[in-house]
This record gives C-alpha cells, structure tokens and sequence, in this order.
C-alpha cells in the first residue's frame, strides 16, 4: 500500500476504530466523525454544478446546505438531491461525491410550457403544472395562456386540444378552465367559445362546419358549444335574452335552464380569472 489514497483511507479507518467508544456515547457523532474526515483529507472542498440555467447557484448552494467543515462521511447525497429538487426550476437532480472532497451536482431544469393567469397575476408554468414563476419574461409571451382554478395542471390538455384544431390554435388568446372540469375559449375576435366536457375536439370540428357554411360569424360573441345537438350563439354580451340559433339546429330547441346567464355573470366580475383572461385577449 503506497500513495497518498492509501495512506488516508487507512488513517480514516485507525482513527474511526480508535474513538469508536467515544462515538457510541456522543449524543451526536457527526460531528466526531466529521474531525476524523478532516484529519484524514475528506473534508468537502468543492460543489461542481452543471446544468443549471435559470436556477441561481446561490440558491442552489444555499438550498445543498453543507455545513462549515463538513466531510464526504456525513454528506448525504440522497437528502440533498431531495433539498435541490424541491427549487422551482429543477426538475431532476443527481449529487454524487467524488474522492476525497468533491460534491457533484447536476441539475436538468423544466421547460417553460405556458403561462397561468390567477387572481395574483401571471404565473410561467412547467408541463407538468409546476409553478417555475412568478412572473412572466417577455422572451415567453408567446407560450399558450390558461386561465382558472387548477388550469395549471391541466394545461397540457389544452394545448393538445388546440395543437389537433390548428384553425383555433391560432385564433386561440387564452383557454379558460371552468369548474374544473372543461374548458373555454377566448379567440382573438373577442368571442368565447363554451367546449363541453366530453369531447370538446369533436365541438370545435362542429364549430369549424358551421363557420366555413356560413351560419355563424365569430364576433364578439358567447358561442355555447356544450350540447352537441345544438349551438346557441348570445348575440350581445350585455343582454343574455337574445339569443341566435344555428339554423340547422333550430327545430325541436329548448332552451337550457342555465343557459349563459350564470357563466357572464361570473365573466363580468373584476376578480374573476375568466375575466381577466377575457380583458386581456381583448387588449
């Protein structure tokens, strides 16, 4: 046994066995493990970062939480990989410690998928619903808008919704979730455009139909798309009585107990996310 690696593991391993009673009896042993590893050259020296982008490595730093004079004895990898991962960028984590005094860490960060308007302004999501921001960089102005309770977590759903309908895609300003369970649209005419829960591709092919035929302009408008046998169009936002009929669906209409008149009204209040998404694609 020649060379500097043998000489330190062996010192650790002398110097470990010989206060192994001391250890046994201190309330906590870290820290004497810790003057071990230091005396024997494991002392952390180094934290090599890679892949962080976004993520400050202040925060990375402050968040791996390594004590003054900490050893490669008494680092856990598993404990900070969970600490890194719970920063709001990072998606993926891996610490690995190199002899004698290294601490790798590499970090994969999320990629921004859309953007959520809520109560509190509007936040930079990641495809899975993670908040990465507060706020939104003008470099991410393009990214899709979503609006409402828990729209975050469903926003991928949306966005495939629009990716299969490239005629709304475009016109698409923002997809508003409402009672968490389907999905309106604010197009860039101003109108709104009311999807069913079930099948709302299917509702959007039926819309397409009627406005290439001529039956339906889309104005600013509330187009209810919710019943698949007919379409009911109201005519002036401000007065939920007048109502269009698409003409091949007339016969045999009757007019839903909720009809719009609960939906605007909820439109019309100013702390409304469905509101605010409105305002803004009307901007």
């Amino acid at each position: 046994m020649t060379g500097p690696w043998p000489t330190r593991v062996l010192t650790a391993a002398v110097l470990v066995g010989s206060c192994g009673a001391g250890l046994a009896y201190s309330q906590d042993p870290s820290h004497a493990i810790d003057a071990v590893g230091r005396v024997s050259g494991f002392e952390v020296r180094d934290i090599s970062l890679s892949g962080q982008h976004e993520t400050s490595i202040s925060s990375i730093v402050a968040t791996a939480s390594l004590a003054p004079g900490a050893t490669m004895f008494t680092v856990n990898a598993e404990d900070m990989r969970k600490r890194v991962e719970a920063l709001p960028w990072v998606q993926r984590a891996t610490v690995r410690k190199v002899l004698p005094g290294t601490v790798k860490l590499e970090i994969e960060e999320a990629e921004p998928f859309a953007r959520w308007r809520t109560e509190g302004g509007v936040k930079l999501i990641a495809r899975d619903g993670m908040v990465l921001s507060d706020s939104v960089e003008p470099r991410y102005l393009d990214l899709p808008l979503v609006a409402g309770q828990s729209a975050n977590t469903k926003a991928e759903e949306a966005v495939a919704l629009l990716d299969a309908n490239p005629l709304f895609q475009i016109r698409t300003r923002a997809a508003v979730r409402v009672g968490e369970r389907r999905w309106d649209l604010v197009l860039d005419t101003g109108a709104t455009v009311m999807l069913p829960e079930d099948n709302p591709s299917a509702a959007l092919d039926r819309l397409a139909d009627l406005e290439m035929n001529g039956s339906i302009t889309m104005e600013p408008v509330i187009v209810d798309m919710r019943l698949a046998d007919r379409t009911v169009v109201e005519l002036h936002p401000t007065d939920a009585n007048e109502l269009y009929i698409a003409p091949e669906q007339e016969k045999g209409f009757e007019e839903p107990s909720d009809l719009l008149a609960a939906a605007i009204a909820e439109a019309k209040r100013a702390d409304d996310p469905l509101a605010a998404a409105i305002r803004e694609a009307t901007q």
